[in-house]
């Protein structure tokens, strides 16, 4: 990928000390060309070596072809995704210790992490089963618990082990359902610990938790188009640019280098002025 704020492409100077003075004087985001990519030894390199997909051990994620995963979420080990489901930027799934099941039409938005356990206080599984239409709003944290279809959890709340959120249940953001609490259908629980708030009315039971996850699943096919494919065009670019310089139609120069003297010559300006007063 692009190697940003390493070097910049300029044209040859006539001496060294006339390259310097150029460098100095150069304004980074008004420099010509732009920033410059060179070829690099792969064990080098600065790419994103990020995936969204790892295995663990002998298991693989397993998902749908129309599961969308964010390009820096994590989904690792033993994980089931069924259809229409969305995993957003920066979420993690990690199923090390046991399963992690997500059913379809259910989203996991941006920083929430769902993890296992080996064993759970009540004895229950201590999978983590999620059922379809549940939307888990942003830094929310999920663990070794079961959650029926139909529910959202709102964001920033802890659902501990071997805790139930039963259908068509909502809980507040920020909430936080300790061990092995079962939160019953068709109630609003909120609070640390959760604490039951109200009964749900039948517009929340029977549109709006459809369409919290509707809503985010169609942002996550607008996502899912903008994204690029992966490909090599941009190692045609780097050998085209490494022939300018071997051709001499270009200069590298060192930009991280030529910041870190004009640092030092600012500090040294800056004695200066201080043994002057």
């Amino acid at each position: 990928m692009l190697r940003r704020g390493v070097s910049l492409l300029f044209k040859p100077c006539s001496s060294s000390a006339a390259l310097a003075l150029q460098t100095r004087s150069v304004n980074f985001y008004d420099a010509p060309n732009g920033p410059a990519v060179k070829l690099e030894n792969i064990e080098d390199e600065w790419y994103n070596r990020q995936r969204p997909n790892l295995s663990l051990l002998d298991k693989t994620p397993w998902t749908q072809p129309d599961t969308w995963i964010a390009p820096n979420a994590v989904v690792a080990g033993d994980v089931d995704i069924y259809d229409q489901v969305a995993v957003f930027y920066g979420a993690v799934l990690r199923a090390d210790l046991n399963k992690i099941r997500i059913g379809g039409t259910s989203v996991v938005l941006d920083r929430a992490v769902i993890h296992t356990a080996r064993a759970v206080p009540t004895g229950l599984n201590p999978a983590t089963l999620i059922g379809d239409h549940v939307t888990i709003e942003p830094f929310s944290v999920l663990r070794a618990c079961r959650i029926e279809p139909k529910v959202i959890i709102g964001a920033r709340s802890v659902i501990c082990e071997g805790a139930i959120v039963e259908s068509e249940a909502i809980l507040t953001p920020g909430s936080v359902v300790p061990p092995a609490r079962r939160i019953p259908s068709g109630e609003l629980w909120g609070g640390n610990p959760a604490r039951f708030i109200r009964k749900l009315t039948d517009h929340e039971r029977d549109r709006v938790i459809s369409e919290a996850a509707q809503h985010y699943l169609n942002l996550a096919e607008r996502l899912k188009e903008e994204e690029l494919p992966n490909g090599t065009a941009w190692r045609d670019v780097e050998a085209y640019r490494e022939k300018l310089v071997a051709n001499k139609e270009y200069t590298w120069i060192n930009f991280r280098e030529q910041k870190y003297l004009m640092r030092l010559q600012n500090e040294a300006a800056a004695m200066d002025k201080l043994m002057g007063q």
